[in-house]
């Protein structure tokens, strides 16, 4: 080999070895960000929501500005609907009756991938109504 391919060689493995070796920290006080500028809760909303659901307008499902008051700030009853809205129908809960009945009897996408945690988040960026 030559001595730029040993020069290379000896570059990667030091570059390899020094990525991987600690967790990254953030502050305690400062929301978790997935993408500068965007919160937790923004993100969840732009990978789960958006596609159905603005803030402040109807669209393929309702507004979400103000959902907490619909469920009577209940987190427990609009998490079990997040997760699994026809499970929070044939449980009978009347928001949930209510949301499908209006709403043409269409069943909102489960989403049990997002724990109690990410559901939080999203409420919490619901709740400040920035888009």
């Amino acid at each position: 080999m030559s001595a730029y391919k040993y020069t290379g060689v000896i570059l990667l493995s030091a570059l390899l070895s020094a990525c991987g070796g600690s967790e990254p920290t953030t502050e305690q006080n400062e929301p978790e960000t997935v993408h500068p500028g965007m919160t937790k809760g923004k993100a969840i909303f732009a990978a789960n929501c958006v596609q159905c659901h603005s803030l402040h307008r109807d669209q393929v499902g309702p507004k979400l500005e103000g959902a907490m008051s619909r469920w009577n700030n209940d987190t427990a009853r609009i998490t079990r609907f997040i997760k699994n809205s026809q499970e929070a129908i044939n449980m009978g809960d009347p928001r949930a009756i209510d949301i499908y009945e209006k709403w043409n009897k269409t069943i909102m996408t489960p989403m049990p991938h997002l724990t109690d945690k990410d559901v939080i988040e999203l409420i919490d960026y619901i709740n400040k109504g920035v888009e």
